[in-house]
């Protein structure tokens, strides 16, 4: 094979692998190696370079598209929409004609445009074979030879690309050519996420070896939300007697969405009743809506009682129709630590995600009403990548710091460390800068490519790293090397992936692996806290599990409603800080949830510790989980707080001599929703 051939093959190969993990970063089964009981039974004296886990064909591939040489001519050019929808909405079809002007370099025969609409969330793969299907393409030019085109697509009816080889003559410069993107009856259909800035990326190979470069002025789309559907009403866990609380109402599309507009694009104005106030609480009746699609209010707090408080809005939907959102629950409590509800990790559209990074933020804040957040793009996967764009990673620090508002909101500055050999963690820095020390090695700059090297490189800073779907797809974490006391001592065990607790949790990550869960890592003597978090692709950080993509089914006359997969940390921190989040995190001053607000509490009791619990539904079962010796599981009864919480505010007893005759003992609280909290762990001669 000529040397020509062979580029073409492996930077072809190079750019499948990318649509070969899509599906595995939002939780979809991928199978990134042969399986082995062997895992479980290997010893962690020394860390294991080279896991049976790990993908090193998409290490290959990063690393030889990194080596590869491109052309001047590669990327050359610039695009632009010539002519689009006036608005569109998330998943509804348009019409895109982009013109692409050949760069001063020109395209040789055999050199190729190819289009790829943002690859993650539901644009339909461009394909010029059947013109009645979605995302039918046509291709024209205005050339001053006499050059053809070939046209291929790669991919399914989502998440795939369109090439156009250039044959006959080249494409000199200043020539152009336009792809008619949704040319058929059908159109194309756009993210099923609304979300600013989403790109119709453009790449050219202009001499034709198969290494290709992005276009820098790939045009992009702006994709609105449905007319609201739904709304979610959302305050804090944990408020103390006499004080005043903050509730927030917003509007939802059925995909969770912000969704402040009717589908004319006119705003939607509209009132909330709000319901549900204890006898001796204060608060507005209702509340408007107004264009920015959300509400906050304020409510005068009354005396500690044995259950928790749940209000409710009632709002008018366009439909005429009316939806009720409760909130979540909250404890009226004068001495119980105060929980802070944070989503440490998620992605926008600057790799693999959805949306505007401001955007993320401002859902954050505004819609899922969190307290802590964390923005987490990848290093070095998706389109283009953060560990090469300084420029992307200024412009997220720069966000960072705007929304960051200690005693409101708390924004940490993070990335995420995407390892196809030792598993994925993401990297938070408290102080607000950082560097993305990046998974991938390049020449003549320092490696990090291990977890040692990782820490060793952030030692000294106010940083953390936090591994996550760790026993299982996309990629297991490689436990041989064992998690950094000071760097790393909580782990997430839920996100939109699922659950790498243990193989009996509910919901577990596809693709898990023996000796790979959470629990097994306790097992060996690691000393990790319990945290959830997102993982969360679409846009909505603190609420993935009220999306149909992860999972969220509305009630039907069968059953109740069911909520998604995702993630929450409750962080009982001292104060709203940056600092405190941080002291708080290594401490392990935490707990887990799969994404409802499920509030707990300790209380002291005769002969053990009492733990409280408040859900979002009822609770069907704890379980309480105990370590070594004499490891194992068993079901604790659920004693009913009141008559009419309806189980949704319950207690347990953890008996003193059970928890001190374990390593570690924890709860995992079950809703029956599918909703799940974990609570602990308790080591022995330790208290939560």
């Amino acid at each position: 094979m000529d040397e020509g051939r062979k580029g073409r093959g492996s930077r072809f190969y190079a750019l499948m692998t990318l649509w070969a993990c899509l599906a595995a970063c939002d939780g979809k089964d991928t199978r990134p190696g042969a399986a082995s009981d062997d895992v479980a039974g290997r010893s962690s004296a020394a860390p294991d370079l080279a896991p049976l886990t790990a993908r090193r064909d998409q290490v290959r591939d990063f690393e030889a598209d990194l080596a590869a040489k491109r052309h001047p001519g590669d990327g050359g050019g610039s695009a632009r929409v010539t002519a689009a929808p006036e608005r569109v909405v998330a998943g509804g079809a348009g019409r895109w004609t982009i013109e692409y002007t050949v760069g001063e370099r020109g395209i040789e025969p055999g050199g190729v445009i190819t289009l790829m609409p943002e690859p993650f969330w539901g644009w339909s793969t461009p394909q010029a074979e059947r013109r009645e299907f979605p995302g039918y393409t046509e291709v024209t030019s205005k050339a001053q030879g006499d050059a053809t085109f070939r046209t291929a697509t790669y991919g399914g009816a989502e998440a795939g690309m369109f090439l156009v080889t250039v044959e006959g003559a080249a494409l000199e410069p200043g020539d152009t050519v336009t792809l008619d993107y949704g040319a058929g009856p059908a159109g194309a259909r756009a993210d099923r996420y609304a979300g600013r800035g989403a790109r119709l990326w453009l790449a050219v190979d202009s001499d034709g070896d198969g290494v290709r470069a992005l276009v820098e002025s790939s045009p992009s789309v702006d994709v609105e939300a449905r007319e609201p559907a739904r709304a979610v009403l959302l305050g804090p866990s944990i408020v103390r007697p006499g004080e005043t609380a903050r509730y927030s109402v917003s509007l939802l599309d059925e995909w969770a969405n912000a969704a402040p507009k009717l589908d004319s694009g006119e705003p939607w104005i509209t009132g909330a009743a709000i319901s549900g106030y204890p006898v001796d609480w204060s608060g507005p009746e209702s509340v408007e809506i107004g264009a920015s699609g959300s509400a906050d209010f304020e409510v005068r707090v009354g005396e500690a009682r044995p259950g928790s408080v749940r209000l409710t809005a009632t709002v008018a939907l366009p439909d005429e129709t009316a939806v009720e959102a409760e909130a979540n629950p909250s404890w009226v409590d004068a001495s119980a630590p105060l929980i802070f509800w944070a989503d440490l990790h998620g992605h926008s559209g600057l790799s693999d995600g959805t949306g505007a990074v401001e955007d993320y933020f401002r859902y954050a804040r505004d819609v899922a009403r969190l307290d802590v957040i964390a923005l987490t793009d990848h290093d070095h996967f998706g389109v283009a990548f953060l560990d090469a764009r300084p420029e992307w990673w200024k412009r997220i620090e720069s966000l960072n710091g705007e929304f960051h508002e200690p005693g409101r909101f708390v924004s940490i500055l993070g990335y995420e460390w995407t390892s196809w050999i030792h598993g994925h963690r993401h990297v938070l820095y408290f102080d607000g800068s950082g560097e993305v020390l990046s998974s991938i090695s390049r020449e003549g700059q320092p490696s990090h490519d291990t977890p040692t090297k990782l820490w060793d490189a952030l030692r000294g800073q106010q940083a953390l790293t936090i591994a996550h779907h760790s026993s299982g797809n996309p990629i297991p974490v490689n436990w041989t090397f064992p998690p950094d006391p000071e760097l790393e001592p909580v782990t997430e065990v839920v996100s939109v992936h699922g659950s790498s607790e243990a193989r009996d949790a509910p919901h577990v990550v596809a693709g898990s692996r023996p000796g790979q869960f959470v629990r097994d890592q306790l097992e060996r003597g690691y000393r990790l806290g319990f945290i959830g978090s997102g993982d969360s692709h679409d846009g909505h950080p603190g609420l993935p599990h009220l999306s149909p993509g992860y999972g969220w089914r509305p009630a039907n006359t069968q059953r109740g409603e069911l909520v998604g997969t995702g993630g929450l940390a409750a962080i009982r921190a001292s104060e709203l800080s940056g600092g405190a989040v941080y002291e708080a995190l290594r401490a392990r001053r935490t707990y887990a949830t799969s994404g409802p607000r499920i509030a707990v509490r300790e209380r002291a009791a005769s002969g053990g510790t009492r733990i409280e619990a408040a859900g979002t539904a009822p609770f069907v079962k704890a379980d309480l989980v105990l370590g070594p010796p004499g490891a194992g599981l068993r079901s604790l009864p659920l004693e009913q707080l009141s008559a009419a919480s309806s189980a949704r505010d319950v207690a347990v007893l953890i008996p003193e001599n059970e928890a001190k005759a374990h390593a570690y003992v924890y709860l995992r609280f079950v809703q029956g929703d599918g909703g799940t909290a974990w609570y602990g762990p308790l080591w022995s001669a330790t208290s939560f």
